[in-house]
């Protein structure tokens, strides 16, 4: 009897031992668990912490020109290129992309023009760079980054486009033309051709207003920029009479060639000379062809 009721005992304890063992394995594991799944929220607090900190502190470093890309800029590009992305016509809602950036570089040259670092590497690769036109630096649209990033996107025809606002860059400046009248014919021509080919063009009337632009100021003149030396030799300056007869030989198929014949023909009757005689018919040439 006393082997039975030995027995008894030892059997009650072993069992009482192995709840015990059970026990502390599971509120390990359950401590381990806890630590596994607390350890992580608190690195994630920390890394969004110093995210939040990195962020703030950019911030107060950004230039007043990239302060203000991100204030008014950053999403139009960003919807732009999300929508850009999913659509195989986008002429319309990137000329309005392109019109807000000028608008904005606009707005950089009335209130930031002081602020401008040309060493600043923001401005190697971005939507505006700081080009020097006669003694001084502005902000422009970069017209390079708008092809590289967004011409995958957009027509041949704006593609052109772009690529000719990029060769063209400032033509006239303070009254005066920045480019040899040569090659004012040589966009004229292009505008031309690329106004007749793409007559759907979604800037179509900008491409006709510069070119209306160009050919005035080709075929007039600007205060800085004469076609006749009034004050000195009274004659036709050199840079101008070369370019008509370019044009009268290389350019016959242009519909403004008569324009140009009639103007140099009449120049060549007076020996090239301004006089108030002269002066008198450009007076009328200019009334027929340009007034509105």
């Amino acid at each position: 009897m006393s082997n039975i009721k030995c027995s008894k005992y030892i059997t009650i304890i072993c069992l009482i031992f192995g709840l015990l063992v059970l026990f502390s394995i599971g509120f390990y594991v359950f401590i381990q668990k806890n630590n596994i799944h607390t350890e992580p929220v608190a690195n994630d607090d920390a890394i969004q912490k110093t995210a939040i900190k990195e962020e703030i502190l950019k911030e107060k470093f950004l230039n007043p020109v990239q302060k203000y890309y991100k204030e008014n800029l950053e999403q139009d590009e960003t919807n732009f290129l999300n929508k850009a992305k999913k659509s195989k016509d986008n002429d319309l809602e990137f000329s309005k992309l392109q019109m807000k950036l000028i608008k904005a570089t606009d707005v950089l040259n009335e209130k930031y023009i002081e602020n401008i670092d040309v060493n600043d590497p923001y401005y190697k690769n971005n939507w505006v760079k700081i080009p020097f036109v006669e003694g001084s630096y502005f902000y422009a649209v970069n017209s390079e980054y708008l092809l590289n990033k967004y011409g995958k996107y957009l027509s041949d025809a704006y593609n052109e486009w772009l690529k000719f606002i990029l060769k063209r860059e400032t033509v006239m400046q303070d009254g005066g033309l920045t480019v040899l009248p040569d090659k004012l014919r040589e966009y004229i021509i292009f505008l031309e051709k690329f106004t007749a080919q793409n007559p759907d063009f979604v800037l179509i009337g900008d491409a006709k207003d510069i070119l209306e632009s160009y050919l005035m100021t080709y075929l007039e003149g600007i205060d800085n920029s004469p076609i006749f030396d009034k004050w000195n030799t009274r004659k036709m300056r050199p840079e101008f009479k070369e370019s008509y007869e370019k044009f009268l030989s290389e350019n016959k198929d242009s519909k403004y060639y008569s324009m140009v014949e009639e103007l140099y023909n009449k120049s060549k009757e007076n020996d090239f000379n301004w006089d108030r005689d002269f002066d008198a018919w450009l007076y009328e040439y200019h009334k027929k062809y340009f007034a509105h």
